[in-house]
This record gives structure tokens, C-alpha cells and sequence, in this order.
């Protein structure tokens, strides 16, 4: 095409007469596109270069899963199932797997083996299959019969193992398990799937608990290593006589044997000192000193 002059008239340009023009008009601005950057909203044209936001988990979901899953496979719980000191609940095969591989998360390394566990006991909802995966809630406490689905707090008790719900207890004030009638104390007590504050407080008692069986342990070898200097001291000081002459008999064998007609005493006393120093006495003609010498 060609440019038109504003204000020139068209002969000036070199269209003449009878001419046909073609005309297209020129638009300023816009995206370079042929379009014009006011036609659709400028919301659109943001969310192309927006960042995407992961996205959020449902806290139902979450709270769920928590309580109705395993800490470490994350497979629904289903007896048998353990508790770790700070209060997570376990499916026993998966965890007893990872300690036998070696293979336990850097978060469980507070487990150490199973005397760091504690089997508990869920009681399952009547009518629920604990082994159905179509359904989440599948324990209760056995006395109030709350759900186990983290919207009720629950303890589990060291002692014997089972699970009532907070409610229960507060309800009815008794120190034996409301279940098997077992005699519990306070720290028995462990809270279930706790808050960051709850957590922390069982993680510092547990550390304090390691520590005063480390403790123990150190008594207990320091005194056993005592008694057995004392008893080998004793043995070398004080020993039974009789242990002490048979080894002096053993020890003043004979290599050879005694030639006919000779005695024990005169025999031995050739190579060594005759009698006691009690026995030997002066005489006109010899002293004792050099007799006790030899």
C-alpha cells in the first residue's frame, strides 16, 4: 500500500482519475496484534503470568487421616497397632518392618526398638469391619462411645494399653482403667495425636526418662565392677588355706625321685633351708644368722 499525506489531495499522490482505492485504515497502539489491548478485561491478561498456588488440603481430610491412618505407611489402622512415646499411633507389622530394615524415617528416630513401643487396644464401632477401607471411623471410646476421628480428645494409658476419651475420664474419677480395672497414675496417661505444646512435653519427659535409666545402667556396671576387683582382691588376701597349699604342693613337686632310704625332709633339705628359723638356735661353735640366710 501506499501513504497517504494528511491534507494532500489525491492527485498529488498520484491516484488519478477513475481510480479504484483500496482504503485501510492505520490503528495506533494496541498489542501488536491487530486488536486493541480494551476489548476484554485486563483481569484475563494477569492471570496468564500469575504464580499458581499450590493447593490447599482440607483440614477435614487432614484431621482424618491423622487420626483413622498410620503415622509412617499411612494405611488405616487395624489391630495390631502400637504408640510411640510421643503419643502416634502405628500399625505394629509396618513399623516392626522398617526397625528390621533399618529403614525408618528421620521424624521416627526417637523409636529405637520395640521397648520404645506400646501396644494399644481400639475398641472398633459395632457393626464396623475394622479391615473395610470403604470406611474412616471405624473405634470409639468404649465407655462414652465417641468416635475416634480427632474431633474428641483421646489418652491411651501406658499401662495396660486401651483408649478412652478424655470426656470418660473427667466423668468418672477413678485410677484404674474403666476397662480392665488396672491401677494407673497420672504420667500414664498419654494424649493421643496432641497439639505442638502436648508433644513437646512428652518429648522432654521421655529424654528425662532415657537419661535416668542411663544413669542406672552406669550405677549398676560401676558396681559390678567393684565387686569383682573386691572378690578377686579377697581371693588373693584372704584365700582358704587349703587352696593355698595345694598350690604350694604343686609348685614343690619333685622332678626326680627320692632315692632308697631317704626321707622327704632330708631329701628336700638339700636344695633348701631344713626346718623353721624358730628351730635354729646357736651353738658354741655356730651361729643361726647364716643359717637363716640360706
Amino acid at each position: 500500500g501506499k501513504l497517504l499525506g494528511h491534507g494532500r489531495p489525491l492527485q498529488e499522490s498520484g491516484v488519478g482519475r477513475w481510480s479504484t482505492l483500496h482504503l485501510g485504515v492505520r490503528v495506533r497502539g494496541g498489542g501488536g496484534d491487530g486488536g486493541a489491548t480494551g476489548a476484554e478485561s485486563r483481569d484475563c491478561y494477569l492471570k496468564m503470568y500469575a504464580e499458581k498456588k499450590p493447593d490447599k488440603v482440607d483440614p477435614n481430610e487432614a484431621r482424618l487421616a491423622r487420626w483413622c491412618q498410620c503415622a509412617l505407611s499411612c494405611d488405616y489402622l487395624r489391630p495390631p497397632c502400637v504408640m510411640d512415646p510421643l503419643g502416634n499411633l502405628y500399625n505394629k507389622e509396618a513399623l516392626v518392618h522398617a526397625l528390621i530394615t533399618k529403614s525408618l524415617p528421620k521424624k521416627f528416630r526417637h523409636i529405637r526398638g520395640l521397648k520404645d513401643l506400646t501396644p494399644v487396644h481400639l475398641s472398633a464401632i459395632p457393626g464396623v469391619d475394622p479391615d473395610d477401607e470403604h470406611v474412616e471411623t471405624k473405634f470409639q471410646c468404649p465407655v462414652s462411645g465417641q468416635e475416634f476421628n480427632g474431633k474428641f480428645k483421646f489418652v491411651a494409658l501406658k499401662n495396660c494399653g486401651h483408649v478412652l476419651s478424655v470426656r470418660a475420664l473427667k466423668e468418672v474419677q477413678s485410677s484404674s482403667c474403666l476397662v480392665c480395672f488396672a491401677e494407673f497414675k497420672a504420667e500414664d496417661k498419654i494424649p493421643l495425636n496432641g497439639t505442638d505444646e502436648e508433644v513437646g512435653l512428652l518429648r522432654e519427659r521421655m529424654e528425662a526418662e532415657r537419661a535416668a535409666a542411663r544413669r542406672v545402667t552406669k550405677k549398676e556396671k560401676n558396681g559390678e565392677s567393684r565387686s569383682n576387683v573386691g572378690a578377686v582382691i579377697e581371693s588373693i588376701e584372704g584365700g582358704s588355706g587349703e587352696d593355698e597349699t595345694n598350690t604350694v604342693a604343686k609348685k614343690a613337686k619333685p622332678l626326680l625321685p627320692i632315692p632308697a632310704n631317704a626321707t622327704k625332709e632330708i631329701y628336700q633339705s638339700i636344695f633348701t633351708s631344713s626346718g623353721s628359723r624358730s628351730n635354729l638356735k646357736e651353738t658354741y661353735s655356730c651361729r643361726a644368722l647364716p643359717l637363716a640366710r640360706n
